[in-house]
């Protein structure tokens, strides 16, 4: 299924980007098109920082991203970056205990507060003002005296304002003369559509997640199991870990490193966001299956291919030996950003060495190419007349794992 996220700049004064408003968008169309605000956001933080990364979005500008009543009382907001995310209260929401309470602890936990289209006659809006870090006025909305008044009523406050659609060199000059510091509109760029594939995923993986998530001290040993088991799992994961570290240099050589390095409370908030937004996509693919067969297939000759210790780097070359098909960009560009082992890079992009033999040896046997099969076998010295066992062995994990979305098959004995 095919992803789309839209993104405008929002530039300084000095017409230097500051940052990007994220948009929901359902097709290559550019219009927002979705009845559930609520269901947008969380398409636009789920295909944003666990699909297609927010490197790919944003670089290490800050992403805009409007939020619901819904959406700041969940805490969902709690599990972003919060050097890197702008929480945008839209203009309707209600100012009650819960939301202040949520956007008071956004507030403490770092994040830069944005009040959505403020006018002098938002009476619900006031509550949010002290809050707010910025002011965003609407120029299509406002009169040119109001666009004013906005900033003479807030100048004894430590707040910036943005002005939002601006559409003319006339105005964006107007805008700075008044004391805007921000500014977004079809007089800089229009949104631009990123596209990209989404990964099904299995939903009672999710279970899984929240049962070993919500452990008081967290076994990563057990949530590796449930991680490796979904090729979405994995990949978000990666992803979330190049996108809370922009700094990191160290090689993720496994699922459980990869968990080890974020610690127990980014794991939680990675945990968080995936809970909160994969909800109500598909049972898992034919390729994800494939994936599932070939991680695991990969993982068993790395003993009988003379690699003892080297089993979860050979999991991670089978399970992510489709994510091109998977999401539709090409592979050397998918891993670029993911902070794997140079030797599972090196085997992805079909350099020679051990690993990428034991993946063609895989790939062969699966597709059933006896000669190419063969050839590998000998070069590894491996038996092939187990290799049967294996294969079997895995193709039951993997459809043991992804049948648990199906209906229970009859009992034959009925």
């Amino acid at each position: 299924m095919d992803i789309f996220v839209a993104r405008q700049p929002i530039f300084d004064a000095r017409q230097s980007v500051y940052g990007y408003e994220l948009l929901y968008r359902s097709g290559s169309g550019n219009a927002y098109t979705a009845t559930d605000g609520n269901q947008a956001s969380l398409s636009v933080i789920r295909n944003t920082f666990l699909m297609l990364g927010s490197e790919t979005f944003t670089g290490r500008k800050k992403a805009f991203i409007n939020f619901t009543k819904e959406l700041l009382v969940s805490g969902i907001g709690l599990s972003l970056p919060h050097d890197q995310t702008v929480v945008e209260i839209l203009e309707d929401v209600e100012p009650d205990e819960s939301t202040l309470s949520a956007c008071k602890d956004l507030k403490k936990a770092g994040f830069v507060i944005a009040l959505d289209d403020f006018t002098m006659t938002n009476v619900t809006q006031d509550a949010f003002v002290e809050i707010a870090d910025i002011v965003k006025v609407d120029f299509t909305l406002t009169t040119e005296a109001d666009r004013g008044r906005v900033i003479e009523r807030f100048q004894d406050q430590p707040k910036k304002f943005l002005a939002e659609k601006v559409e003319t060199k006339q105005d964006f000059t107007a805008a700075v003369k008044k004391g805007y510091s921000f500014f977004q509109g079809y007089f800089f760029q229009k949104p631009v559509i990123v596209s990209g594939k989404d990964i099904p995923a299995i939903k009672l993986n999710y279970v899984q997640v929240v049962k070993e998530v919500n452990r008081r001290e967290l076994d990563f040993y057990e949530l590796e199991k449930v991680i490796k088991q979904d090729t979405s799992l994995c990949y978000t994961l990666l992803n979330y870990i190049n996108s809370a570290y922009f700094g990191m240099r160290e090689h993720i050589t496994s699922i459980r490193h990869a968990l080890v390095l974020l610690g127990e409370s980014e794991v939680r908030k990675w945990a968080s966001l995936v809970l909160f937004t994969f909800i109500g996509y598909d049972k898992p693919s034919e390729i994800i299956v494939t994936s599932l067969v070939r991680a695991k297939l990969c993982e068993s000759l790395a003993r009988p291919a003379g690699l003892p210790g080297c089993e979860s780097e050979l999991f991670l070359v089978g399970m992510f030996s489709m994510l091109d098909v998977l999401i539709g960009r090409p592979l050397p560009e998918v891993i670029e950003t993911m902070h794997l082992s140079d030797d599972v890079k090196a085997a992805l992009l079909g350099a020679k060495g051990k690993y990428r033999d034991i993946f063609e040896l895989v790939a062969s046997y699966h597709n059933g190419d006896w000669e190419e099969f063969s050839r590998y076998a000998k070069k590894l010295s491996i038996d092939e007349a187990g290799m049967p066992q294996l294969y079997r062995e895995s193709v039951d994990w993997a459809d043991q794992i992804a049948s648990l979305k199906r209906k229970p098959r009859a009992n034959r004995n009925n």
